[in-house]
């Protein structure tokens, strides 16, 4: 028996054609792979450009955020220093001043939850170049509210105010000491005080030349 041979491979090119087409299959391959490479790069980089731009993101939200407890307390001093070039009432006449005063006494009471039963504003009185203003309160609370009251009234510094004759009415009543410590309702009367300078009031008003 006579072995046959195998039929020769057809459709690749040999010889010249077939290097020729080898080399440019190889060239195509290497322009894939290089094209491949360059956008994987570009992917990278602009990834690494976003990491650096969120980094650079996170370390300014940082700074705000380590430099907020400075940022308050400097907003609190300023408060404080323009609450303080108000401590004097600023109204331009007496009946002005006397009608802000009661005012503030009471929005005071009704934030502390007390209701003044009378408010009586006072004559007006000079102490140096100041003129003093006062209202006389008369309120029926318990004793905590009314503690609270004249704690609010006495640390206010626009205008500051001062807290004077207080009075609270046991006559009468033997138990009322002892009602007192259990939250039930006294009588109390007390004055607030606040000062006026007519003179830097009448300069600031004063018509400019």
């Amino acid at each position: 028996m006579s072995a046959s041979a195998s039929p020769p491979m057809s459709g690749l090119p040999d010889g010249r054609k077939g290097r020729l087409l080898a080399l440019g299959m190889t060239v195509v391959l290497l322009v894939l792979v290089a094209s491949g490479a360059s956008l994987l790069l570009n992917q990278y980089a602009e990834g690494q450009a976003d990491l650096a731009e969120q980094q650079d993101i996170l370390a300014h939200t940082q700074i705000l955020v380590d430099t907020l407890p400075d940022l308050e307390k400097r907003a609190r001093t300023a408060s404080l220093q323009a609450r303080g070039s108000t401590l004097l009432i600023s109204e331009t006449s007496q009946e002005t001043a006397l009608a802000r005063l009661q005012q503030i006494v009471h929005d005071d009471a009704l934030e502390g939850q007390a209701l003044p039963t009378s408010m009586e504003p006072l004559p007006v009185s000079r102490t140096g170049a100041f003129e003093r203003l006062g209202v006389r309160v008369s309120l029926t609370t318990s004793y905590a509210v009314l503690v609270r009251l004249l704690d609010a009234l006495d640390h206010s510094t626009a205008p500051r105010l001062l807290v004077d004759d207080l009075r609270i009415d046991v006559s009468g009543n033997p138990q009322a000491i002892d009602e007192t410590a259990e939250g039930r309702a006294l009588d109390a009367s007390f004055t607030i005080l606040a000062l006026r300078d007519p003179r830097s009031i009448a300069a600031s008003t004063a018509p400019r030349p």
